[in-house]
């Protein structure tokens, strides 16, 4: 069921299609999240732009941002954040295929390193309700980052969350190419798109 249906790219504000090109450019389509986002273009715009200086403002690998997102969206439950993660990883060159298939297994994995756990471990502690980030898990992410690059992963993290709540909320249907990259890379582990699976709107 489509709970508020999407907008049609081609019908965006010219400022809105500028905004989202370089996603286009990047996956090669719009997320529907932010076609549906769209109905409110200054918040839509504002999301683009936050996102933006997040993004520019990271020191630590991108790899490991979006690794983070990926085990948020785990531990929150976003069936449709899991596969854009995911769908993103898959196009990233610094990750291995056998790295990206242990993901849901960081802890006991040897291909993570101990500063990857600490800083995966502190994405899934963010993403519960009520939240689980304790003292420790600072103490943790100190002896590997700086406290600016934490400021950095909260900041990432308190983004997806928000992505988390509003396409799990909405259903968001998705885009058949991340569905494709999700069924291939962590189907097996047990995701289905679930309400999220593509329908007509």
């Amino acid at each position: 069921m489509v709970r508020i249906s999407k907008l049609k790219y081609e019908d965006l504000s010219g400022e809105l299609q500028e905004a989202l090109q370089s996603t286009h450019n990047y996956l090669g389509f719009v997320p529907n999240s932010l076609l549906t986002l769209s109905r409110k273009p200054r918040i839509a715009l504002a999301a683009i732009q936050l996102n933006r200086a997040i993004q520019e403002s990271i020191s630590f690998p991108r790899e490991l941002r979006r690794m983070m997102f990926h085990i948020e969206s785990l531990a929150a439950g976003c069936q449709y954040c899991q596969a854009h993660s995911i769908s993103g990883l898959s196009r990233s060159t610094g990750i291995s295929p056998e790295k990206l298939k242990d993901l849901w297994y960081f802890e006991t994995s040897e291909l993570f390193s101990d500063a990857e756990r600490a800083a995966l471990r502190f994405a899934q502690a963010c993403a519960v309700v009520p939240n689980a980030v304790t003292d420790r898990h600072f103490e943790d992410l100190k002896k590997y980052y700086s406290d600016d690059q934490i400021v950095e992963m909260l900041a990432v993290l308190s983004f997806g969350a928000w992505l988390n709540r509003f396409n799990d909320t909405l259903g968001t249907a998705l885009e058949e190419d991340a569905a494709g990259i999700a069924e291939k890379v962590i189907g097996p582990k047990g995701w289905s798109a679930g309400k999220h699976a593509s329908t007509a709107d």
